[in-house]
């Protein structure tokens, strides 16, 4: 993602709440898996037409006050993405899963870290949240 499709609301401003758009998706798939020998393959996103992008609301001010703080200290220009890897490029799956596995250790307690509902796996995370609307319709 970058710079420029992050619209982010002035700091006295009102309402916080950043909106980030989302162009294309650039899964990890490894250099056997893609026609240019890169490690990741830019794809258009599920369930969008060709070059259909995605507007998706920043989850909290919090998140809105991250964003604006990294620009401004790293100096990023629109062009430049917010989060980059070696020689600015895009950043490596290791470091993603390494962050998301020291955030989950942080805030999990030690038996729900190293359960499957602690696991790294992203679809596991995506569909606990599918299926919570449903599960408290169902304890109702």
């Amino acid at each position: 993602m970058r710079v420029e499709d992050v619209t982010i609301p002035g700091p006295d401003a009102r309402d916080q709440w950043c909106e980030l758009l989302i162009h294309t998706a650039t899964p990890e798939v490894g250099k056997q898996w893609t026609d240019t020998g890169e490690i990741h393959e830019e794809r258009d996103l599920k369930g969008r037409a060709e070059g259909e992008a995605r507007t998706a609301p920043g989850q909290h001010p919090a998140l809105t006050r991250i964003l604006r703080q990294r620009i401004e200290d790293e100096q990023l220009k629109p062009g430049d993405l917010l989060f980059q890897g070696e020689a600015a490029g895009i950043l490596a799956g290791s470091v993603i899963r390494r962050a998301w596995r020291s955030a989950r250790k942080a805030v999990l307690p030690p038996h729900v870290f190293e359960s499957p509902t602690g696991e790294s796996r992203r679809r596991r995370a995506r569909a606990a949240c599918h299926l919570r609307p449903v599960r408290r319709r169902a304890a109702a």
